[in-house]
């Protein structure tokens, strides 16, 4: 089974141009094509981006935070009321006004204040200010240092001049070491920063 997975996903014809098979990819020694295996360098780079981002924030963003007087705004907690969280965590967080009513009714207060309960309670859902700063930090850092280590990588290849040069011998063309932690960076950059 696993097998016939394996020959199924890896067909040259999904990868590949017509005409073009696994056997004309082949490497030697000194040349090297992109190879689908090189995809799973993403996963331990995506769980290294994942340490540093955390180390960032802790030891760079938040006390830089700090610094520039960025401070969370102190928000009211909601009361604890089982029958409102009850809902709140399996209906929706923003209830209808025959919701509301009807809510009043079982918790024995006051519409207005079932709304105020709402609100607080999505308002303790919301990220503090200083979250949302690291947040930014992260991203400025991360797509800063993505886009010169880019430039740096790509300024010497004929394709960054000139996009033509991306098509000459395709699909047979070498792969570079620097380039593929620029796709990689490129990949991440997507969708995970």
């Amino acid at each position: 089974m696993a097998r016939s997975l394996n020959e199924w996903l890896w067909q040259h014809e999904f990868w590949l141009p017509p005409g073009i098979t696994w056997e004309d990819m082949k490497e030697s020694e000194d040349i090297h094509y992109p190879q689908p295996r090189d995809l799973l360098l993403s996963i331990p780079f995506a769980l290294i981006l994942v340490v540093i981002r955390y180390v960032f924030e802790r030891a760079i963003a938040l006390p830089l935070c700090a610094k520039l007087g960025v401070r969370d705004k102190q928000r009211p907690n909601a009361q604890p009321n089982p029958i409102l969280e009850t809902f709140y965590s399996t209906h929706c967080k923003n209830p209808k006004e025959s919701e509301l009513i009807s809510l009043a009714k079982q918790c024995d207060l006051p519409v207005r204040k079932v709304e105020r309960w709402f609100r607080r309670r999505r308002n303790t859902d919301r990220p503090s200010l200083s979250k949302k700063f690291c947040e930014a930090c992260w991203r400025f850092t991360f797509y800063v240092i993505a886009f010169f280590t880019g430039l740096a990588v790509l300024y010497d290849k004929p394709w960054f001049w000139d996009h033509r040069e991306c098509w000459t011998g395709y699909p047979q063309q070498v792969s570079h070491p620097g380039v593929k932690i620029v796709v990689i960076n490129h990949v991440f950059s997507l969708d995970i920063f």
